[in-house]
């Protein structure tokens, strides 16, 4: 399987049966971008056949880390947690890359999760580098990126060294600005580009009142708005008229 188109640069969102509300809104948020949207869904991956017997939270837990091999080790790709919501194309971080990095992430430091327990229930552990592989950009050229096939993929124990991105040099691995990972209940930001519901989203009953929850509500509103209206008028008739409609604009703010 590869979604190679060209040189045109992709971004991956990984998609979990139990979080199409919070998938559907982060594939809408970025609506206005410049990057290639795929959808990352181990069944749509012929090759992978990694079982489920190590600690796994979500479907993409592990499929994130096949971006590079489904780029055809080419251009830049993103991969992000389908628990985002954009508020910036995250294209614009492209041209700031040093090409001699192999990867970028937002490396959080000092951050700890406040809870024991994920917001489905499962236990949260507590690791080094937690929450970097979250929202990646990967060198799919790199040198060091081409380890990432899939009998290296389907077969590599433990599979906390993917997440701890331990395939890389340290100085391999850039930096990517905390506001492209902002992690609502940890980093209060008043411009955010794009923020990420790591303990839980309103999508969940739980967390209706999450911070910066009523910026995830009105974009899911915008959602069933758009897709309401396409379906009376037609997408043509939607997007000459959607001025009229509530938005969120690129600085996160009602226009």
């Amino acid at each position: 399987m590869s979604t190679n188109t060209g040189s045109q640069n992709q971004i991956f969102i990984g998609y979990d049966s139990r979080e199409v509300r919070a998938y559907d809104v982060c594939v809408h948020s970025l609506r206005y971008s410049t990057l290639k949207v795929n959808k990352l869904f181990s069944e749509d991956i012929e090759e992978y056949n990694r079982d489920w017997g190590e600690p796994q939270s979500t479907d993409f837990t592990f499929t994130r880390f096949w971006v590079p091999y489904l780029s055809d080790y080419k251009g830049w790709s993103f991969f992000v947690d389908c628990d985002f919501l954009f508020l910036a194309d995250p294209a614009m971080l492209i041209p700031t890359f040093d090409k001699d990095k192999a990867a970028y992430v937002c490396k959080h430091p000092g951050y700890i999760p406040n809870s024991q327990i994920k917001m489905d229930g499962i236990p949260q552990h507590r690791a080094y580098r937690k929450n970097w592989a979250s929202f990646m950009a990967f060198n799919n050229e790199h040198e060091s990126n081409k380890i990432l096939t899939p009998e290296y993929l389907n077969n590599h124990r433990p599979g906390l060294d993917f997440h701890q991105l331990r395939w890389l040099k340290d100085e391999e691995i850039g930096s990517i600005p905390l506001e492209w990972n902002c992690l609502d209940e940890y980093y209060h930001l008043e411009h955010p580009k794009a923020i990420h519901y790591t303990d839980g989203g309103p999508w969940f009953e739980d967390y209706q009142d999450t911070f910066y929850g009523d910026l995830w509500k009105e974009a899911e509103h915008n959602l069933i708005m758009q897709r309401e209206w396409e379906e009376e008028k037609g997408d043509k008739d939607f997007k000459e008229t959607q001025s009229k409609l509530t938005d969120l604009n690129w600085d996160g703010n009602e226009s």
